[in-house]
């Protein structure tokens, strides 16, 4: 007798949500939008292991081999695009100060000249003087972050040790080639080959799709809003619900032989279908539409059953505390504040909207309050780090605990009214 009231009681809250088209196709919309927006804008500096591309100018007024030794070192790096065409000082100091450019070098004339020589007289071959270092200056955009400014310094600084020890090792080698008649053999440019002793580091990191140790903006942007778009349905949950209660229904209800748990029961599985079919659509959006509209796609990894696992898990969280917002507020207007305010707290601090990795370290501590925080770590686990199902049980199990304390509180307050 009871499946039967729930099936009508199913029956009647699907209909209600059906009846309300804009807001059902907004549920699906907003994540789409966001996810689109989000994973496009974001490609870049998420890209490669959230590696960012420095498009670096490089004015070589020298024309030797300082000036060449710079701009090949720069054009083999991953991390940096050069451009080279710029040929006076004063349109690239203009285009930098406009934010044309985002970083320039500029190498002097007589650079290799003058460093011959200095090395010559480091070497002690000459009596070569010259006030202080040679000067290679470096310009950038005063919008750049002091971390990037800091990269693409050391970066140069590198480039020009290495310089600088291969010209000492050259005028040793002729010092030595001199004083013995012995031809050690090292030729300009030579050097690095005998005084490398070190190979470059490398990430050893191996995760899943890709091995990335950090996500991809598509990785970040499925589940983060995905989570966003299951807690957002607090609002039509609670707002459906208020206005059953001010209507009377909920009256009617209680004349009738109808237990608590299949009036809740009756309002929570629609949404929850709405909930697993939002975030396939996500899913789809992040395997084909993306990579279609020139992003990343989004590969699900070794775990159907842990993303299976965590969006059930985060779905019952939501709506467990879409029903405890609804149980306690008296209006639709405290509903929707209360509600959107508190699911937009949630995702701000749970790295929905910013990314954890981004924050600063006391923030990242506080994420850990947000049960959209845990989902997301679930899904990262999956996409990023190459989890199972057994290694999102520990997300799973705080959305499910924060889902039962939230269903139990509302059961309690939903009892007390129905009586």
């Amino acid at each position: 007798m009871n499946m039967h009231k729930l099936l009508a009681s199913i029956s009647k809250e699907a209909k209600i949500i059906i009846r309300d088209r804009e807001a059902l196709l907004l549920l699906f919309v907003m994540p789409l939008a966001f996810v689109l927006i989000m994973s496009l804008a974001m490609r870049d500096a998420f890209k490669e292991k959230g590696r960012v591309i420095f498009p670096i100018v490089i004015l070589d007024m020298d024309g030797g081999r300082v000036g060449r030794e710079i701009i090949n070192a720069f054009s083999n790096t991953k991390y940096f695009r050069v451009d080279t065409s710029p040929n006076n000082e004063e349109r690239v100091r203009e285009d930098i100060s406009r934010g044309n450019h985002k970083f320039a070098v500029i190498i002097p004339a007589e650079t290799t000249r003058k460093a011959v020589s200095r090395a010559k007289a480091q070497m002690g071959t000459t009596n070569y003087k010259q006030a202080g270092a040679l000067s290679i200056r470096l310009m950038a955009d005063p919008t750049i972050q002091a971390v990037h400014r800091s990269i693409v310094i050391s970066s140069l600084n590198r480039i020009l040790q290495g310089i600088e020890t291969k010209m000492l090792i050259e005028q040793f080698a002729a010092i030595a080639e001199e004083a013995t008649g012995i031809n050690i053999g090292i030729q300009q440019g030579e050097a690095a080959k005998i005084i490398r002793i070190f190979s470059e580091v490398t990430d050893e990191y191996t995760g899943s799709a890709g091995g990335n140790a950090m996500p991809t903006s598509v990785q970040q942007s499925v589940p983060a809003w995905s989570l966003f778009a299951m807690f957002f349905l607090v609002i039509p949950l609670s707002v459906a619900f208020i206005k059953e209660k001010q209507q009377g229904s909920l009256l009617r209800l209680k004349s009738m032989p109808v237990p608590a748990w299949v009036v809740l029961a009756g309002k929570m599985i629609p949404y929850f279908v709405i909930n697993q079919l939002q975030f396939v659509f996500m899913m789809l959006v992040g395997m084909y539409l993306l990579p279609f509209l020139g992003g990343d796609a989004l590969e699900i990894g070794n775990g159907p059953g842990g993303i299976a696992l965590l969006t059930i898990s985060a779905s019952s969280a939501a709506i467990g505390y879409g029903l405890l917002i609804a149980t306690f507020c008296k209006t639709s207007e405290q509903a929707t504040t209360l509600g959107g305010t508190s699911v937009i707290i949630f995702g701000a601090i749970g790295g929905i909207m910013v990314p954890k990795f981004v924050m600063p370290s006391f923030m990242q501590k506080l994420t850990v309050i947000s049960p959209m925080s845990w989902g997301l770590e679930g899904f990262i686990d999956i996409f990023v780090r190459g989890g199972n199902i057994n290694n999102v049980l520990p997300e799973a199990s705080m959305l499910f605990l924060f889902a039962t304390v939230c269903f139990s509180i509302a059961a309690l307050r939903f009892r007390f009214m129905f009586r």
